[in-house]
C-alpha cells in the first residue's frame, strides 16, 4: 500500500501487455486474479482496490441507500483511480498505454465511465457485467479502443435496456465493441469467460 492505494502486483512476461484488475463490490485488489490468470496466463497483473467503503464492502464510488449513484463522487474517484493507475504502473515499470482492463461489475462500470468522460491510458477492456451509470457529457472519439462486454439476461442489477444503452454510447464513441449476452445472473460463468478468451486471442 502506497499513499492510501491498496495494490497487488503479480509479475509476468515483460513483453506482454499488463492487465489491470478492477474488482466488483466487496472485492479487493487480488479478487480477480483467478479470472485474470485464466484469460491472460502469462501477462503481468496489477490490481487496485477501490477506496470507498460501503458497509464493509470495497467499491470504486458511492452508491446511495436508494441504489442511485453519487455522480460527483464518481467523477472524483475516477480521477483518483486514473492517478493511482499512473502511480502504480510507474512503480512496477509497466507501460500504462498498453494496459488491458479486466473489470467486473463496479470495476467495469468505472472503467466504462472513465473511457466516456476522461482521458485514459488504457484502450482495451474486458467489461464483465457493466452498466451505464450516467450519459456522457459529450461525445468522445475513442477510435482504436476495443472492448468485450458481457450481460446476463436474468441479472437483477443490470437491465438489458441499460446494458444496450452503454453499448450504444461506446459504439457512438467509435469503440469496437463485442457484446456477449448469455442466460445467467450477475455473476461470472465459464461460458462467458470462454467467449472472452476467444475474443482476447483475436486481439
Amino acid at each position: 500500500m502506497t499513499n492510501g492505494i491498496h495494490t497487488a502486483f503479480f509479475p509476468g512476461r515483460t513483453d506482454l501487455a499488463p492487465v489491470l484488475m478492477l474488482h466488483g463490490t466487496g472485492g479487493d485488489e487480488s479478487d480477480l486474479l483467478p479470472i485474470a490468470t485464466f484469460l491472460f496466463p502469462e501477462h503481468p497483473k496489477l490490481g487496485i482496490r477501490g477506496r470507498i467503503n460501503e458497509h464493509g464492502s470495497n467499491r470504486y464510488f458511492i452508491r446511495h441507500e436508494d441504489g442511485t449513484f453519487d455522480l460527483d463522487n464518481l467523477n472524483q474517484e475516477t480521477d483518483w483511480l486514473l492517478n493511482a493507475i499512473e502511480q502504480e504502473t510507474a512503480r512496477y515499470q509497466l507501460d500504462a498505454n498498453r494496459l488491458i482492463v479486466l473489470g467486473f461489475s463496479n470495476g467495469a462500470n468505472i472503467a466504462a465511465y472513465a473511457w466516456l468522460n476522461k482521458p485514459t491510458p488504457f484502450k482495451i477492456a474486458v467489461l464483465l457485467h457493466p452498466m451505464m451509470i450516467t450519459p456522457p457529457h459529450q461525445i468522445v472519439n475513442l477510435t482504436g479502443y476495443r472492448t468485450f462486454a458481457t450481460y446476463g439476461d436474468v441479472d437483477p442489477i443490470v437491465s438489458e435496456d441499460n446494458f444496450d444503452q452503454l453499448i450504444q454510447q461506446l459504439t457512438d464513441a467509435h469503440v469496437t465493441v463485442e457484446a456477449f449476452k448469455n442466460h445467467q445472473s450477475h455473476h461470472l460463468t465459464q461460458t462467458e469467460l470462454m467467449a472472452a478468451q476467444a475474443w482476447i486471442k483475436k486481439l
